[in-house]
């Protein structure tokens, strides 16, 4: 284990997108594998719920779910399951029955879920909601990194800023990273990025940082199809070369604790405790 990670409390991780079909569940599942795959002890947390699919994507068969976190029935040790190389899922609920809240009083309730395992983590990717629901910037925000997911679509592209605008004016967001996804390549992405930091510039006082690009690539449907990870199946494929240099990126940046990552999931009790 490098020193960095001495003693460090896990950096927590969001995902995020404005709009559904952006492919912002398979970059959190293949980037939690990745790292973990660095020797990186990662955590996937499915937070989308009702609608969750990062465990069916990695082939995986959740008895218990998130659910029982959200209303305090249920630790993580009774939830977690084992995903390949060694990476931590905490699996999400989809379909039937109603879909809890992650309100405040949710997220308190993850919290003491979470609080006992803030030092034997090194990261903790989450799945948010797709969307733009108070509650959804909620826990977007509360992290030591937002990952935001943009895509050329037209649509896309506008509803990823809409969500970049509500977190930097209801949530007093200052730095946002961004990866460009489905692009034709490096460049592509970069040029991307450049459009979409042009339009935040003008209106939105929030730091964009470009983490990089993953190419559209037929290999990462047909490992969804095989219920595998790109980079188990395919690994050599464009996308899965690209996700390995994303999760290379983030790993040897310095990333601080922020003021939202500390509490998220309660674990600022224990950054104050040591």
């Amino acid at each position: 284990m490098s020193p960095k990670y001495d003693n460090r409390p896990a950096r927590v991780i969001t995902l995020a997108s404005g709009k559904g079909g952006v492919g912002k569940t398979n970059i959190a599942v293949n980037l939690s594998l990745a790292l973990s795959r660095l020797r990186r002890r990662s955590m996937l947390v499915d937070c989308d719920l009702g609608l969750a699919n990062a465990a069916i994507m990695m082939g995986l068969q959740a008895t218990d779910t998130i659910d029982g976190m959200v209303d305090g029935s249920l630790s993580l040790d009774e939830i977690v399951i084992d995903g390949p190389d060694a990476l931590f899922v905490i699996p999400g609920s989809s379909g039937g029955g109603a879909v809890p809240s992650l309100d405040v009083a949710a997220r308190r309730r993850l919290g003491q879920a979470f609080r006992p395992h803030v030092r034997s983590l090194d990261y903790v990717i989450v799945d948010t909601p797709t969307g733009n629901a108070p509650e959804t910037l909620g826990l977007i925000a509360d992290a030591d990194m937002i990952l935001l997911v943009v895509s050329p679509e037209p649509t896309a592209f506008m509803d990823a800023y809409a969500t970049a605008k509500r977190l930097t004016l209801d949530h007093g967001t200052k730095e946002i990273s961004i990866v460009a996804n489905m692009v034709e390549n490096e460049g592509a992405g970069r040029d991307l990025f450049r459009r979409f930091s042009d339009v935040a510039a003008r209106f939105l006082a929030t730091e964009l940082r470009f983490m990089g690009s993953v190419p559209r690539d037929e290999h990462v449907r047909a490992a969804v199809m095989r219920k595998r990870c790109c980079i188990q199946a395919f690994p050599q494929a464009p996308a899965s070369l690209a996700l390995g240099r994303l999760a290379r990126t983030l790993d040897i940046l310095d990333m601080p604790a922020r003021p939202g990552g500390a509490r998220f999931f309660g674990m600022e009790a224990l950054l104050g405790a040591h």
